[in-house]
């Protein structure tokens, strides 16, 4: 797996120990965080990711959009990030998936109906939209933007996360 160098790793600390109401924004600290998250990632063998692009579908009624926006084109392990609202029908076309309480459930059923290692990441910025199928789930504790990773959520999706971020982790279930 191509790591990320120890600057990454102290930038990704970093970040995740910034007041929310500081410096930088809520919003602009979660994409941040999503954008890191996909650089200790490797999907399955055989999976079309990373792909000449790599998809990143965010949900419509996401208020980290216009956040996720601004990463297209951003390098992910030597390709470039394609950004597109999420569309049910191209699901499967989609590599991450960013996803806000609105549409969590309806994403859910549909992964559940692909077969495992379908090699579809989950982010959920919403920890009461949490399912046992969200990989990643961002939130906050006393003023500061946290992470929590489903290593089981991961295996199920084909996915690996690398330990370094694992460990970095609020809560790692």
């Amino acid at each position: 797996m191509r790591g990320l160098t120890k600057c990454g790793l102290a930038l990704l600390w970093a970040l995740g120990s910034v007041q929310a109401h500081g410096q930088v924004g809520e919003l602009e600290l979660k994409a941040a965080f999503v954008y890191n998250f996909l650089q200790f990632v490797e999907w399955p063998k055989g999976s079309s990711a990373p792909p000449p692009e790599l998809t990143l579908c965010v949900s419509p009624f996401s208020p980290l959009k216009r956040q996720i926006g601004a990463l297209e084109g951003k390098p992910v392990q030597g390709s470039p990030l394609q950004v597109q609202l999420l569309d049910m029908s191209s699901l499967g076309k989609c590599r991450v998936v960013v996803l806000d309480g609105a549409d969590a459930e309806q994403v859910f059923g549909a992964l559940r109906a692909l077969p495992a290692g379908h090699g579809v990441l989950t982010v959920v910025d919403d920890t009461h939209a949490a399912r046992s199928e969200s990989v990643f789930v961002m939130g906050r504790e006393g003023g500061r933007v946290v992470f929590a990773i489903s290593a089981d959520a991961a295996a199920r999706a084909g996915v690996v996360i690398s330990s370094r971020l694992l460990r970095l982790a609020r809560g790692a279930r």
